[in-house]
């Protein structure tokens, strides 16, 4: 796919931007090889790749966890208000 100077105004319209000559030449080289980088990555054969979501963690079990010491870092704390602990604001 070769991108001619009419797309390159079509898309500019789109864009609201207005490109001198100068600029249009450079963009159509710019686009030319983007395409050409697109269409070399479409050739790689990825039929023996495996999907993997991209927001895959690994899962772990939960399980909770009595802390012996509660009592020590509660008495920490100067500021306490009803069954919370008080900290100062941290940005």
């Amino acid at each position: 796919m070769e991108t001619n100077l009419q797309e390159l105004k079509q898309i500019a319209k789109l864009a609201k931007i207005e490109l001198s000559a100068q600029e249009e030449e450079k963009l159509i080289t710019q686009i030319a090889s983007v395409v050409k980088w697109v269409e070399e990555i479409q050739k790689v054969d990825t039929s023996a790749l495996t999907c993997v979501p991209a927001d895959f963690t690994p899962k772990r079990e939960d399980s909770p966890v009595t802390f012996e010491n509660a009592a020590s870092l509660v008495a920490a704390f100067n500021d306490k208000q009803d069954n919370f602990l008080k900290v100062k604001k941290v940005l």
